[in-house]
């Protein structure tokens, strides 16, 4: 009998042992971010990969002492003459915060371009997290269409946001105009990725975007 039992406890551990176990990411480090202005207010814009821990799209509403606040408008104001870019690298910190929605305070360092593309440390601020406008995770699909959301940061003010799928793909995001928390125009762009998706987006959405990122859904 102790034989018997023995032998089923052995089956038993080794069929355990070879059920599927579901693999979970953590999504603890460091995630970049571009930061745009839209109208009065500064927002994060999460710089999005394939692979956990980057696979989420989330844009927030950021805030940070008046100080700062008043560089960053300032350096936006003038990256959007210039074309360029502001980017924030917050420490180390889980994504889940963010993915969760809540409203964290993080350690953070602002950069006058890409931050891992030679941009420019400019200072460092603890920036707030307050207010999460967009939270979607990547979906790795080939549409029929490219894919659009909006974002409705006033009841005049909006943001038009690519949703991003498989390769070749790309992250952006368009300023619009609403009338009472409405958009008058057309969700939607025939915008493939080529050196002239900028100037195709600036014709769909009527502004150039304010964040074009390719590079890192491009085709290896």
């Amino acid at each position: 009998m102790k034989h018997i039992l023995l032998i089923f406890i052995l089956l038993s551990s080794a069929a355990h042992s070879n059920t599927p176990q579901h693999k979970t990411h953590s999504y603890n480090g460091f995630h970049g971010m571009a930061l745009i202005l839209a109208g009065d207010k500064v927002l994060a814009s999460h710089m999005p990969l394939y692979a956990p821990p980057h696979d989420y799209q989330i844009v927030y509403e950021v805030t940070t002492n008046d100080t700062h606040l008043k560089i960053i408008k300032k350096a936006l104001n003038e990256s959007l003459k210039k074309q360029t870019q502001i980017t924030i690298l917050p420490t180390k910190f889980d994504l889940n915060l963010l993915i969760n929605k809540l409203t964290p305070t993080l350690n953070t360092t602002v950069f006058n371009g890409h931050f891992e593309r030679g941009g420019t440390a400019l200072f460092s601020t603890k920036l707030t997290f307050k207010n999460p406008l967009y939270v979607k995770k990547i979906a790795i699909t080939q549409p029929e269409k490219e894919e659009f959301d909006l974002i409705k940061v006033s009841a005049e003010q909006g943001v038009v946001i690519h949703k991003i799928q498989s390769k070749p793909s790309y992250d952006s995001l368009s300023l619009v105009a609403l009338t009472n928390g409405k958009y008058n125009g057309q969700l939607k762009c025939d915008a493939p990725v080529t050196t002239a998706l900028a100037s195709k987006l600036k014709a769909c959405f009527k502004s150039v975007p304010s964040y074009l990122e390719t590079r890192d859904f491009a085709v290896n």
